[in-house]
C-alpha cells in the first residue's frame, strides 16, 4: 500500500469506528445553511525562492489586520435527507514592506561619509477551497455526525521585490531592483468527518466541531475546528478555534504553511 493511500485508509477507519449509530430517517427536503466568517488567523511557514533562500515566515494577527489588502471567507452547506454537500472558500491577499539604511564611512580618519538604503516588499496570496460530498452517520434534531469526502485546493504565491540604492559623499550609487516570485497549486484528497449539538436548558447553545485530512500533491495536510455558537430561529453566531496546516514537501517552493487562530462567524438556515 502507498504511503499516501496508508494515510487516507487509516484516517477513514479512525472517522468510522466510533460511530456505530445509524442515521435515523429525515426529510427529503432541501435544507441550505450559509456561514459568513472572518478567521483572526497567525500565518507562520518557510520558502524557497529561485533567487536563493527563503524567508520564514511568521505573521501576527495584528500585522495581518495592518497589511490587509482584500479577504473573502464563507461557506455553503446543502443536505437533502442523508447526503450533502459543502463548499468551504478562503482567499486571504496580504502585503508588507519594510525599510533600512546603515551608513559607512570609507578611508582612514573620518574618510569619505556613505549610506546605503534598502526597501523591499513581501506579498502573499492564497486561495484555500474546500469541497466535499457529506452523508449523515448520525442525526436527531439535538446533533448531527457526518462523514466528509473530497478534495481541497490550495493554490498560493509569494512576491519578494527589493530596492537598493545609496551614496558616497555627493555621488549616488548605482540603484539595483530584484524580485522573485513563488507559487504552487497542489490537489489533495480529503476524508474527515463534522457535526455539532445542541445543549443547555434552552437547547439554544450549540458545540460545531469538525476534522479533516488530507494527501496527493501535497505529503499532508490537516485542520481542526471546535467551538461554541448560539441558536436563533434564522440560523447561529458562532465563535470557534480553527487551525490548518499544509505539508507541501521540500521539494516544494513553499516547503509549509500553517494558519491559527479564533473564527466568528454567523451561519444562516433556510
Amino acid at each position: 500500500m502507498k504511503p499516501k493511500i496508508g494515510i487516507l485508509a487509516v484516517a477513514a477507519a479512525a472517522v468510522l469506528l466510533p460511530l456505530s449509530a445509524q442515521a435515523q430517517d429525515s426529510s427529503d427536503g432541501w435544507e441550505w445553511r450559509a456561514t459568513i466568517y472572518g478567521w483572526l488567523t497567525d500565518i507562520s511557514g518557510s520558502t524557497q525562492f529561485p533567487t536563493g533562500g527563503g524567508p520564514e515566515i511568521e505573521v501576527g494577527i495584528d500585522d495581518i489586520l495592518d497589511s490587509l489588502d482584500f479577504t473573502m471567507m464563507g461557506s455553503l452547506q446543502v443536505n437533502r435527507g442523508k447526503w450533502g454537500l459543502m463548499n468551504d472558500v478562503i482567499y486571504l491577499d496580504v502585503g508588507g514592506s519594510s525599510k533600512g539604511s546603515r551608513e559607512f564611512v570609507l578611508g582612514p580618519n573620518e574618510g569619505v561619509s556613505g549610506s546605503v538604503e534598502l526597501d523591499a516588499r513581501l506579498d502573499l496570496k492564497s486561495w484555500l477551497w474546500t469541497v466535499a460530498g457529506t452523508y449523515a452517520l448520525a442525526q436527531s434534531s439535538e446533533h448531527r455526525v457526518d462523514l466528509l469526502f473530497g478534495g481541497r485546493m490550495v493554490d498560493m504565491s509569494q512576491e519578494l521585490a527589493w530596492s537598493v540604492g545609496g551614496n558616497v559623499g555627493d555621488n549616488p550609487l548605482p540603484g539595483r531592483d530584484g524580485k522573485g516570485k513563488i507559487s504552487v497549486t497542489n490537489w489533495d484528497a480529503v476524508i474527515g468527518i463534522k457535526g455539532y449539538r445542541f445543549f443547555g436548558d434552552s437547547g439554544n447553545w450549540v458545540m460545531p466541531w469538525y476534522f479533516d485530512v488530507g494527501t496527493g500533491d501535497s505529503d499532508l495536510s490537516w485542520q481542526a475546528m471546535a467551538g461554541l455558537g448560539y441558536h436563533f430561529n434564522w440560523g447561529e453566531v458562532l465563535l470557534t478555534y480553527r487551525y490548518f496546516d499544509y505539508d507541501m514537501g521540500d521539494s516544494s517552493p513553499i516547503a509549509d504553511m500553517n494558519f491559527a487562530g479564533p473564527m466568528i462567524g454567523a451561519s444562516f438556515a433556510w
